[in-house]
Parts: C-alpha cells; sequence; structure tokens
C-alpha cells in the first residue's frame, strides 16, 4: 500500500510559544508546559522520520521493481539474439559449404595431385619450352633501351589475336580483353606500341582493336602493394583477362623493401587465381663492378618476393639501341629456353631470333659431319666460353637431346677415343650430307 505524504511545510518549524507560566510563581505549572512542549515537538520529530523512511522504502521498492522487470526483458532480448545467432550459423555453414564445393580454387585431393597434364598449359611456347604458362606470371627485365617494351608489344599483338607467335613460339590469344597499364613514360610507350600496330586497322578493323584493347596512361589508380585487391579490381572493371604491367617500379613504391614486394606478390596472386594472366616488364640491378650481364635470377631488381612469385623470368641485356640482344631465360616453368640472341626491326617494331652460325647448334653439326660435337663443345659455343661450367654441359645436353627428339640430331657413344667429362656421348646431324650446302659439308675442321 503507497502511503501519499504532503512533504510541504514539513522543514518549516513552527514558531516557539512563550511559556504562559512564571517559573518563579508557578514552577510547577511552568515545567509541566515546557515538558509538553518538548513532546509536541518529538512527536513532530518522529512522524517526519517515518515519513522520510516510507518515502526510501517506496523508492527503494519501485527500483526493485524496475530492474527486475529490465532483467527479464534483457533476458528475452540475450536469449532472441543467441537463437538468431544459432540459426545465422546454421545458415552460413550450409551457404560456405555450398560455396566451397563450388570454389574454383578448392578441389578434390585426387583431382588435384592426379589429374596433371604433361606439361603446364603454355601461353607462349610448345612443348616443353615454355615461356609464359597460364596461371603463372611471367617477367620481362633488362636495363633501359634493350626492347622490353618491343616484346611486349609483339606479345600484346599476339594474344590480341592479330598474330599467332612471337619469336617462333606460339601464343594463345586471349578470351575477354586486354588492358596494357602503360605506367612508365606512357607516350613512349604508345609511340613503340604504334609501330607494330601500323597496319592492324587495314587487317582487323578500328572496332576490333577498340574492342579488344583497353590502355591505361599513367599511375595506377592505387599502390597495388599496399592495396593488393586493386590489381584485380582494375582488371575486372575493364572485363581484361590478360594485363600488362609496364612497369613494376610505377606498380608499387618502395620494391627493394620485402613487405612491398610481398605485398605486390600477392596482389599478383588474387589476380592469377581469379584467371587474369600477367605479363610484366621490370628493371635489373648492376651485378658487378661494371655492370655487367647478370647470370642469375639476383640481378633482378627489388625483393626476392618478386621474382619468387613469378612462373618465368626473362632477361634481355644490351646496350641501349642494340638491334640484336641477347635473351636469357632466366627463371623457367619446364626447360629453359635459349639463350637466343634477338634482332629487334626499329622500323617495324617486330623481332625476330638471330641465328649465329658460330652459336647455332645444328650449323655446329653439320659442319663436323665426321666426328659430331659433344655436350661440353656445344655449350662452350651456345653460351660462348672457352670452359663452361657443369649446369652449361647439362643444359646443352638437354638441347641436344630435344633436338634428338625432334629429329634433327642423332645421338651415339663415342668410340674414337674423345674421352673426358662431357665428352663421352657425340651428336650428329641427322639429315644427309647432301641436304647441306658443299661449304658446310666439307667443312670438318671446324674447332671444338
Amino acid at each position: 500500500m503507497t502511503v501519499d505524504i504532503d512533504w510541504e511545510g514539513m522543514d518549516t518549524v513552527a514558531p516557539e510559544e512563550p511559556n504562559p507560566f512564571d517559573p518563579d510563581r508557578h514552577p510547577e505549572e511552568h515545567a509541566a508546559w515546557e515538558k509538553q512542549t518538548a513532546s509536541a515537538r518529538a512527536q513532530v520529530e518522529a512522524a517526519r522520520v517515518r515519513q522520510r523512511e516510507e518515502l526510501v522504502r517506496q523508492r527503494e521498492e519501485r527500483k526493485a521493481r524496475y530492474l527486475e522487470e529490465e532483467t527479464e526483458r534483457e533476458l528475452i532480448r540475450l536469449k532472441a539474439r543467441a537463437a538468431a545467432q544459432a540459426t545465422y550459423d546454421e545458415e552460413q555453414a550450409v551457404l560456405a559449404k555450398a560455396q566451397a564445393d563450388d570454389a574454383a580454387r578448392v578441389h578434390d585431393g585426387a583431382s588435384f595431385l592426379l589429374d596433371l597434364p604433361p606439361t603446364p598449359p603454355a601461353l607462349w611456347g610448345k612443348g616443353e619450352d615454355i615461356l609464359w604458362a597460364r596461371g603463372e606470371a611471367l617477367m620481362i627485365a633488362g636495363p633501359q633501351g634493350v626492347g622490353k617494351t618491343t616484346i611486349a608489344g609483339q606479345l600484346l599483338r599476339a594474344v590480341a589475336g592479330i598474330s599467332g607467335e612471337v619469336l617462333g613460339f606460339p601464343v594463345e590469344p586471349c578470351e575477354q580483353r586486354v588492358l596494357y597499364l602503360a605506367m612508365d613514360r606512357p607516350e613512349q610507350a604508345r609511340r613503340n606500341l604504334a609501330r607494330m600496330f601500323a597496319d592492324a586497322e587495314e587487317e582487323i578493323g578500328r572496332s576490333y582493336l577498340a574492342e579488344v584493347l583497353r590502355f591505361w596512361s599513367g599511375p595506377p589508380p592505387t599502390d597495388f602493394a599496399a592495396d593488393p585487391a586493386g590489381l584485380l579490381r582494375l582488371a575486372q572493371q575493364h572485363g581484361a583477362d590478360v594485363v600488362f604491367v609496364d612497369s613494376l617500379k610505377d606498380a608499387a613504391v618502395g620494391l627493394s623493401k620485402d613487405e612491398v614486394g610481398a605485398g605486390y606478390n600477392r596482389a599478383r596472386q588474387l589476380a592469377l587465381a581469379e584467371g587474369v594472366q600477367i605479363v610484366e616488364l621490370h628493371h635489373v640491378v648492376k651485378s658487378g663492378a661494371d655492370g655487367g650481364k647478370p647470370n642469375n635470377i639476383n640481378g633482378i631488381y627489388g625483393s626476392t618476393w618478386l621474382t619468387s612469385g613469378c612462373g618465368s623470368v626473362v632477361l634481355l641485356w644490351g646496350d641501349p639501341g642494340d638491334p640484336v640482344i641477347d635473351f636469357t631465360h632466366l627463371k623457367q616453368p619446364m626447360n629453359e629456353v635459349g639463350p637466343l640472341r634477338v634482332l629487334h626491326n626499329r622500323e617495324t617494331g617486330l623481332s625476330e631470333v638471330f641465328h649465329n652460325e658460330d652459336t647455332d647448334v645444328m650449323v655446329l653439326a653439320r659442319r663436323c659431319v665426321t666426328d659430331g660435337i659433344s655436350a661440353n663443345e656445344a655449350a662452350g659455343r651456345i653460351f660462348s666460353t672457352e670452359k663452361p661450367t657443369a649446369a652449361q654441359v647439362e643444359k646443352a645436353r638437354r638441347k641436344l637431346r630435344e633436338l634428338v627428339k625432334q629429329g634433327l640430331l642423332t645421338e651415339r657413344a663415342e668410340t674414337g677415343g674423345k674421352g673426358g667429362r662431357g665428352h663421352g656421348t657425340r651428336w650428329f646431324a641427322a639429315a644427309p650430307a647432301s641436304w647441306m650446302p658443299d661449304s658446310e659439308a666439307s667443312d670438318d675442321r671446324h674447332e671444338r
């Protein structure tokens, strides 16, 4: 039961009435009056205390009821939230399982391990001689002015379906569209590429070029190392399944730092995982005091993660403007291609393999009709050295045996006493002498 208390005026004390009795003349009456007055005041004070205690009690009761009601409501909300979370988790688990079963990146153990093709599918190459494998980035590296954009432009023509091969190796055309990120000196790249497409309008039409090719000019919209999803996002925005990155130094700032190299590699791998094929142009460092040609992957500038994430790395080497440059396959998906000498045609912008009679294995074999050539001799000529390394000899042996598979050479053990490392087995031209010019057929004195 709630008692309504009117507190108005409770703190007001009535003025004390004077004692009507003279303490001297009527001491008993005076004392009785004082006692009565004190008792009345004590009763008033007691009533005031009871009223205050009752108010506090009522307030505590209201607070207790409120807390009890709020607790019940919060408990209901928590139970509802927990039930909703459980239902949501079940739905997400079902959805995640369905997505996992359909995800392109998820494979069962049997198909992933056992259903491998004998050779990686090649975007640029033939057989086991693969320069660019599907699902793996290709890096074309070299110093300034040796034709990185020239080779990239010919690959661009080929993946766009305008030409079928580059440097004698077939190229698979794109299925959707090609995006070329001309970030390094875009106007110069534009002039270089334009030479290669001078006859494209007449051959295939302007509308085809407008539909299949897209060019981005200048710095990228984002630093791909800091924003790894940026490369894939840009490719998807333009509907491209092939992207040329010209060049890496413009795609991410600070490539010598491992965190930047790892960040860009993540951008590259995200794009590759979604079916976007990538060609990258990059630079080298001076590997010697004289700035000589790098002889291994360590000559590529920047963090190790840049080359570690590539499937294939090609090195172009020469002086700026050289018409003939070295083409070295530093990292390979399968066989090492080359080394080659490449001739750039400055008028057309196209390139071809430059066949040097002093280094061409077939020419050497045909010159040595009687004795043939050994792996050691072939390595010395191919790599232009008097003392080839064991690795160079083995590379030459693989190249000779590949030519045997193609029916161009024959292989047999040496029986004329020309033993020694790399000399035991010799290779001979499979073509009869009548197929060769007299000058070649009669020259069996070729120095080995």
